[in-house]
């Protein structure tokens, strides 16, 4: 094969894998922002579903406590102050769940990158070694 042929498919290969590489890195990202989605959904669901417990929880300690006459005791007003603060922590949790995700889909998408310049250098070191083993080979160095 000559020198030039076998230079131009080494850089014909290095250029597609580099596409490659990119596409594969915008898959990645649109994955994780996809998969953020999904979490901030399930958590706003779960955020919602807590509040609406702990209302009903309220409404049925306030409700049994009127009917028994009881409304205005200082139990009452604990057990309601207990549920609040239950609601408080889950909350709580809940936000904090949603931190770690999306500190996680951050670093996946540094990893990403960083593995694609990785791949990028890999491919350009790749290519000046076999051209200058093809240019030894063809006695473009002259002895």
């Amino acid at each position: 094969m000559p020198v030039g042929a076998a230079i131009g498919l080494g850089v014909v290969t290095t250029v597609s894998s580099q596409r490659q590489q990119r596409k594969a890195f915008r898959a990645q990202e649109r994955a994780r922002k996809i998969d953020q989605k999904r979490q901030d959904f399930a958590t706003g669901r779960e955020r919602r579903k807590q509040v609406r417990a702990a209302r009903v929880a309220r409404a049925e300690i306030l409700s049994a406590s009127s009917a028994g006459g009881t409304s205005s005791t200082s139990k009452t007003a604990s057990i309601s102050g207990n549920i609040q603060s239950e609601l408080g922590g889950n909350l709580s949790f809940l936000d904090s769940q949603q931190g770690f995700t999306s500190a996680i889909g951050k670093e996946m998408s540094s990893s990403a990158r960083a593995t694609q310049k990785a791949g990028e250098i890999s491919a350009f070191g790749n290519l000046a070694s076999k051209s200058l083993l093809i240019g030894e080979d063809a006695g473009m160095f002259g002895e």
